[in-house]
């Protein structure tokens, strides 16, 4: 779309219209605490209590170094690494806090949560050329059928099985978040368990889209807890094309203080790792020079101006945006990103933004 400049254009611009032009934030600084990892335990004996609390912050530091590094990567990457010196460690490490703890003369018991610089990890990652990602997908919905009974069962919130998924919300921290629905009247009535199980295209979308989440799972448990669980995950993509898969969990000793079934919740971890590892392969960045791309942002007045200026902001993959120019309805920019442009359209994505193909050129503009 061109842009085109005229006195009577520019004067028409709203001061305020100009002023969030020139004040477009840095890029990647949004609030995320993707590079945050909390509930690390530790349980350090040492001669007196401050020598055991003063390893018990090394110790958790590292568990949290070595947690971040599988969050942002796919399985097999540490294999090729050496052992990280803890003093490397600590000089990625912005901050952390005591969650809980229980001193002694000479023990620490402790929980933390460690907050590590992500440009220090970002750095660190590409100095030892290792691919990572992170960017957050929008949540995956999950549609939990309960089929140990033997007749599939979605909405009745008693099962089991939904109690191990609805437990798992909190304690999220990944680039996959998963949304489960509360089983309400709506959600009934958007979808019934045939038509998930019949991955109804037109009833997924309208129940994702209520849920402001992107991919739909119909994740269908049978066997039993006792007798070991089969998982069948139908996963249903806002685009593309949709995937099936399967895994099995063997029972687990059940523990009678413990409110979901033990084998029922690795189940749910075991899937969930899934989506994890799909989303990473996907969407990692492999050391090396960052890519540019010049675009033309399209949009209907200054409130949506100021929408995708926000939307931009919270994508970490773009290093740096400048603006080349500025009309009504359009603006032109000089986007710096790491990995290659589908990857950019990926992350823009789940931030409702479409990128697409213009006859000038790319052209970027707000999905809603």
């Amino acid at each position: 779309m061109p842009v085109i400049r005229t006195p009577a254009l520019r004067k028409s611009l709203s001061a305020a219209l100009l002023a969030a032009a020139l004040a477009l934030p840095a890029s990647g600084q949004g609030t995320d605490d993707l590079y945050t990892v909390r509930d690390v335990g530790v349980d350090i004996s040492s001669g007196n209590a401050n020598a055991a609390r003063d390893q018990g912050v090394r110790e958790a530091q590292r568990k949290a170094f070595d947690l971040l590094f599988d969050r942002l990567t796919v399985d097999g990457a540490r294999t090729a690494l050496p052992s990280v010196p803890s003093d490397v460690i600590e000089r990625m490490v912005q901050s952390f806090e005591i969650q809980e703890e229980r001193t002694s003369a000479t023990r620490y018991v402790g929980k933390l949560a460690i907050r590590f610089n992500a440009a220090a990890m970002r750095t660190y990652l590409r100095a030892n050329n290792v691919a990572y990602a992170e960017v957050r997908s929008k949540p995956v919905l999950v549609l939990p059928i309960d089929q140990t009974g033997g007749t599939p069962v979605l909405w009745q919130a008693g099962t089991a099985w939904r109690q191990a998924w609805a437990d798992l919300g909190p304690k999220q921290a990944g680039l996959v978040p998963v949304t489960v629905p509360f089983g309400e009247a709506a959600d009934v009535a958007d979808i019934g368990v045939e038509q998930a199980m019949a991955g109804d295209a037109t009833a997924l979308r309208r129940i994702a889209g209520r849920y402001g989440a992107g991919d739909v799972a119909v994740v269908v448990a049978s066997g039993s807890p006792e007798t070991g669980l089969t998982v069948t995950v139908g996963l249903h993509p806002a685009t593309g094309t949709g995937e099936t898969f399967s895994l099995t969990q063997s029972p687990l000793p059940t523990d009678t203080a413990d409110a979901v079934n033990p084998t029922l919740r690795a189940a749910v971890e075991s899937v969930t790792h899934r989506f994890e590892e799909r989303w990473t392969a996907a969407t990692q960045i492999t050391a090396g020079a960052l890519s540019d791309l010049k675009l033309t942002v399209s949009f209907a007045d200054q409130a949506g101006w100021l929408s995708i200026r926000k939307r931009l902001a919270s994508i970490s993959t773009i290093t740096q945006t400048t603006i080349t120019s500025l009309s009504r309805n359009a603006a032109v920019l000089d986007l710096r990103h790491a990995g290659g442009t589908e990857q950019l359209r990926t992350a823009l994505a789940q931030r409702d933004l479409v990128l697409e193909d213009g006859a000038q050129g790319p052209v970027l503009r707000a999905a809603r």
